[in-house]
């Protein structure tokens, strides 16, 4: 009985020292993943206000560099001059479009300021082509690089605020804590922005030849009607085949809402991607790393981007023309349907000359234009077209083509590619149904890509 007592009495001891010990483990496990929790959070928040600094220390940089290039560009006086300064202004308006995606704009509408950076670079290149006509610039032409140079001043005064305000006063800690609070203390920021995109709302419509014209900035993405919309688990998979990498190595994605459509934003080393949130289709990535070799020719870019293209995309594409700046191959590729070029349907692939990765692409035109067309049987055939055609050209090679107009209607077209009697390229464009010749380029070939005028 004794003997049974002491043992019921050890066994509680046992007991109770087992249950101390269960729940000190416990109690330490806890502090050690509350420490591990707390010392993350830091780490992020430290992450998301080096990452804010940076994007918008480097949107100054790059507003500074094209408010210079369009002073510039209003007194230079050689076609040379001004198409090397449109391409750095491409380059410039680029780099600074994809500084936006890494500051906080969610809920904030710039349209207006992302139109500007689109259409600026463009533009100018446009006016450098009218130049190597051999053409002066009108002054309304002009007047409008005054204008642009005016709302490039405006923006970086702006953003310059912006930078004195935020960075190196502690702002991006309260901004991100206040976020994760889902409290709305960021008044002044999301007011400052605003601002800024206030002061573009009466920026000119620029009509050009080019990727960006109006035309392919219309109101309403056609490729995305009656999609899916995705969660941002769903988009992150996507981003990371797009990105070749691990979902774990990508950024969490922010939704911006600034576009013309809203995109999943993710980032990884150098490299940011955008996938639309209805669709979950790749609208645009871009690779900002250094390139300072060039070893490839322009076939072997044209060759690299298709098939690029085919692991991206199950249609049928054929390049149109391409430019070469800051050591990148610029193509153009337009959609082909049934054997008809569909312009508007457009997306522009840069691949790197050093080493021919891909370094940017962007489908916003195909985005926005795609659809599926029921194409009309052509009222007049491509030899009745062609006879009015100026007699002093040759025809070298038909397509069938629809172009974008500025009405954005878009026009199905014979599409000629001619040879002047005085050795020019010209393309023309007679339409199939009124033999209404729509339009008329010459193809200008350079060292700088093959351009239209």
């Amino acid at each position: 009985m004794m003997n049974h007592a002491i043992f019921k009495r050890c066994m509680t001891r046992r007991g109770l020292i087992r249950t101390l010990s269960f729940t000190t483990f416990i109690i330490v496990t806890l502090i050690i993943a509350l420490i591990v929790s707390l010392v993350t959070a830091a780490q992020y928040r430290m992450r998301l206000e080096y990452t804010y600094e940076r994007g918008l220390s480097e949107l100054a940089e790059h507003l500074v560099h094209i408010e210079t290039t369009l002073t510039k560009g209003l007194y230079t006086g050689t076609a040379s001059g001004a198409t090397k300064l449109a391409m750095h202004l491409q380059s410039e308006a680029n780099a600074a479009k994809v500084c936006l995606t890494q500051i906080p704009t969610q809920g904030i509408q710039l349209e207006n300021t992302y139109r500007f950076l689109s259409q600026v670079g463009e533009y100018a290149l446009s006016l450098a082509n009218t130049m190597k006509q051999g053409n002066t610039l009108t002054n309304q032409q002009h007047g409008t690089m005054v204008q642009l140079s005016n709302y490039a001043k405006e923006i970086r005064s702006s953003i310059d605020m912006l930078c004195n305000e935020m960075n190196g006063t502690g702002k991006w800690k309260e901004h991100i804590d206040s976020s994760l609070r889902s409290q709305s203390d960021n008044d002044n920021w999301e007011n400052d922005l605003n601002h800024l995109e206030e002061s573009l709302k009466d920026f000119p419509t620029l009509l050009y030849d080019g990727p960006f014209s109006e035309h392919i900035l219309q109101p309403t993405p056609l490729l995305l009607q009656g999609l899916p919309m995705l969660d941002e688990a769903d988009a992150k998979v996507i981003a990371a085949k797009a990105m070749g990498c691990t979902i774990n190595q990508l950024t969490d994605g922010q939704l911006q809402q600034n576009n013309v459509f809203p995109c999943y934003i993710y980032t990884w080393e150098s490299k940011t991607v955008a996938i639309t949130q209805q669709g979950g289709i790749v609208s645009f990535l871009y690779n900002t790393r250094d390139i300072t070799d060039t070893k490839l020719q322009y076939d072997q870019c044209i060759s690299i981007a298709e098939k690029y293209l085919k692991s991206t995309n199950s249609g049928l594409f054929k390049e149109s023309y391409y430019t070469v700046a800051e050591g990148v191959c610029l193509i153009n590729f337009a959609y082909v349907e049934h054997g008809v070029i569909c312009y508007p349907d457009l997306i522009k692939v840069g691949v790197a000359l050093d080493t021919g990765e891909i370094v940017s692409y962007n489908a916003q035109g195909y985005i926005m234009n795609h659809v599926k067309r029921s194409l009309p049987t052509p009222k007049h055939t491509a030899e009745q077209a062609q006879t009015i055609l100026s007699p002093y050209l040759t025809v070298k090679q038909t397509n069938t083509a629809i172009i974008p107009t500025d009405s954005r209607t878009p026009k199905v077209c014979y599409e000629f590619l001619c040879v002047g009697d005085q050795k020019d390229e010209i393309l023309v464009y007679v339409n199939t149904e009124t033999l209404e010749e729509e339009e008329l380029l010459i193809l200008l070939k350079t060292d700088g890509g093959t351009l239209t005028l």
